[in-house]
């Protein structure tokens, strides 16, 4: 099939494997059954329709059809299957506006009788029970109100009794869509799994004891066997969690190697002040990680390095000493931010620092958002350009293809799994060349499977502990109705300014958007103005940029107006005045528990105690209570992200999919792990061993990742 097998660096398939791939790639439309209608109704359950999209669409579920009894030893209530001798046909009475009546067919098997009921029925009835004839039938079989005759409504399967193999047995139950049923499923499946060609057999050891086709024939045509069943599904799982991890091993392996990195030579001139003005002692974790970066940075191969650390573990300051780094050997860097507020208080951040430290004349920074406009941002540009701006901070605007920088050598991405695989590589591409340094840091604790499916082609760093002057943050869990009683207690507590500053969190922006029963971020500053007047500001997403600005400013300054800040989720991440020391969530139970400790994160930034309020609904889902009983239970971040990976899944962690590195069919990253080890240590081999060899193994891995398709996904992390 033409464009599967495009040219992908490092990767070719030996030419007699190429027919039996293509076999893979090939469209529904060639099979027996499957005209144009019903291929649209296929499309619209896979989109690319092709043999391997309905072979990696498995079932859901399964039915138990080997139930065999006579008439005689049935058990009503159960699935069975029957073979019978048709006798006679009772058609329904016509009755104009009366109750309906079924079609009746009574059936026999020589030892008690049986009547097959069907409403709605038409003359094929006769043609699919000929009097006379034995078929096998398949349904639930019922007991009638007298308590005696045995009946079964509309039958799943009618087939001849020569064929009554095919039906009693374990019957796969897929997903569907309209116009698509589960017997068409079934017997496009059947066509496929006949024709599957052998492939080379790409695993090794305790893994290959069932081949790659045997695993999917077994998974389409279930057999009672357990440990069967179990070995063929692992043997798919692996599969696929190996494609996924040497298709990340090979993307690192070609941005580290295919253009060597911008090598970073340090001496401290800048990074050495900048440190003392920080005015803290880094904590052992942020050393440590600081010598990670340090060694990459100076080493030839580039940096691709995932900083991970927990809300206010003190990331930033790694990421700045890092771009100083930059500019020390010569350089210029990039900070890019998923918000303008972020990007403008990362900005203001560094700029007192430098001042600080009497940097402010050597390290010339510049903010580039989407709100510059016109002459100042070709200006700005310009600049950059030219190399008179050291270290930009900015948005998404750092994308655009016009940016161009004159000696790019470091690009800090701040929650970088809000970007997504393909921008970090378009900002990487800018400057000079294909050799920038990558510095990817995330406040959301990953948990460790998920890290190695999302972000394997990284080398990762992890901020395990908090700056010592931080406390910890008391979690309390409300009832929406104590909302009065809250407003009175707040207004106690700010005359007596027990209470600076706080966050008062609504899940909506206003009423058209809301949900039921949900107070929008609107309407709850309004009640709130009329209790405390100015002291209320307002931010959220649909706000301009200057407007936010102002009112966030405010709320920052320790001497602000706005003491009580009522936002939406805007105010998630980065954001930081330490003044705050209360926190109000409203709905709680709408939000995930990732974003419920990134907001609680804004909290608890300064030596002073500090809570957090989860008001609620009166009734909550047994997960609304698990998720909200967690929450008050710990202030860990990687504890509470392997929670949330239980109870809602991979993509709604990481708020997008990794480039469809994650796309798993049987694959599971929670229940996985330990497949996600082995796999990570058998890609190690390969790359070590295989790959440079030119193995038979190597070779027919080669397959497995086409199969998968993460060729064009690895190529697509390449750029």
């Amino acid at each position: 099939m033409s464009g599967i097998f495009d040219k992908t660096e490092g990767l070719v398939i030996v030419e007699k494997w190429k027919e039996k791939l293509e076999f893979f790639f090939s469209s529904l439309l060639n099979l027996k059954g499957v005209g144009e209608k019903v291929f649209d109704g296929f499309c619209r359950l896979l989109p690319n329709s092709r043999y391997k999209d309905l072979l990696f669409h498995f079932p859901t579920s399964v039915v138990d059809r080997s139930y065999m009894p006579t008439l005689m030893t049935v058990t009503p209530g159960r699935i069975a299957t029957l073979v019978v001798e048709v006798m006679k046909h009772m058609p329904a009475p016509y009755r104009s506006g009366g109750k309906k009546v079924p079609y009746k067919i009574l059936c026999s098997d020589g030892l008690g009788t049986i009547t097959i009921l069907f409403f709605n029925a038409g003359q094929y009835l006769e043609k699919m029970f000929p009097v006379g004839r034995r078929v096998c039938i398949s349904g639930k079989v019922e007991l009638g109100t007298n308590g005696r005759d045995l009946f079964m409504c509309h039958p799943d399967f009618v087939v001849p009794e020569t064929e009554a193999f095919r039906v009693a047995g374990l019957e796969p139950v897929y997903d569907l869509v309209s116009g698509i049923s589960n017997k068409m499923v079934r017997n496009v499946v059947n066509q496929i799994v006949e024709k599957m060609p052998a492939l080379p057999e790409w695993q090794a050891g305790e893994k290959a004891k069932i081949g790659f086709v045997d695993a999917v024939r077994m998974l389409h045509n279930p057999v009672k066997d357990e440990h069967r069943m179990m070995d063929a599904k692992i043997r798919f799982c692996y599969d696929e969690i190996l494609a996924n991890q040497l298709a990340l091993a090979l993307s690192r392996e070609s941005f580290k190697v295919k253009t060597n990195g911008a090598k970073i030579q340090m001496d401290g001139s800048l990074t050495g002040p900048f440190l003392r003005a920080f005015g803290f002692e880094l904590t052992k974790a942020q050393a440590r990680v600081w010598g990670e970066i340090k060694a990459d940075l100076l080493s030839d191969s580039r940096m691709l390095r995932l900083l991970q650390g927990d809300v206010g573990s003190g990331k930033t300051i790694i990421a700045m000493m890092s771009l100083e780094a930059a500019v020390e050997a010569g350089g210029q860097g990039a900070f890019m931010a998923p918000t303008e507020i972020l990007a403008v208080q990362h900005f203001e951040t560094f700029s007192k620092l430098l001042k600080n430290s009497g940097l402010e004349e050597k390290v010339r920074i510049m903010l580039l958002t989407g709100r510059d406009k016109g002459k100042v941002k070709s200006e700005k540009l310009a600049q950059i350009a030219a190399g008179m701006v050291d270290i930009v901070i900015g948005t998404h605007a750092l994308f655009q293809e016009n940016v161009v920088f004159k000696n790019l050598m470091i690009a800090v991405i701040d929650e970088q799994h809000k970007f997504g695989v393909n921008q970090r590589i378009m900002l990487s591409e800018k400057g000079s060349g294909v050799n920038c340094n990558i510095l990817a840091m995330t406040a959301t604790p990953i948990p460790r499977t998920l890290a190695m499916a999302s972000f394997g082609d990284m080398d990762l760093s992890v901020i395990d502990e908090l700056p010592p002057n931080r406390c910890r943050v008391e979690t309390v869990v409300l009832d929406m109705g104590q909302i009065d009683k809250l407003v009175s207690t707040i207004k106690v507590r700010i005359s007596e300014g027990s209470i600076r500053k706080l966050y008062w969190v609504c899940p909506l922006v206003d009423e058209s958007e809301k949900l039921e029963d949900v107070s929008a971020a609107t309407e709850r500053a309004e009640s709130l103005r009329a209790v405390f007047g100015r002291q209320v500001g307002l931010v959220h997403g649909k706000m301009k940029p200057e407007e936010k600005e102002k009112i966030m400013d405010d709320f920052a300054n320790p001497n602000g107006v706005v003491k009580i800040l009522v936002a939406t989720t805007v105010i998630e991440v980065g954001v930081n005045v330490p003044e705050a020391t209360l926190m109000i969530i409203e709905h709680s139970e709408r939000f995930g528990l990732s974003s419920l400790h990134q907001l609680r994160g804004r909290i608890g930034r300064g030596s002073d105690k500090s809570t957090c309020i989860l008001l609620h609904t009166p009734k909550l889902t047994e997960v609304a209570k698990e998720r909200l009983g967690i929450m008050r239970a710990t202030t860990d971040g990687f504890k509470i992200a392997e929670k949330d990976l239980k109870l809602r899944g991979a993509g709604d962690i990481l708020g997008v999919r990794q480039s469809g590195m994650m796309d798993f069919k049987l694959a599971d990253i929670e229940a996985d792990y330990d497949l996600f080890v082995e796999a990570a240590m058998d890609v190690r081999k390969i790359m070590a061993v295989d790959k440079p060899q030119n193995t038979e193994r190597w070779q027919a891995l080669q397959c497995l990742l086409y199969l998968f398709e993460y060729n064009k996904k690895a190529a697509t992390i390449n750029g």
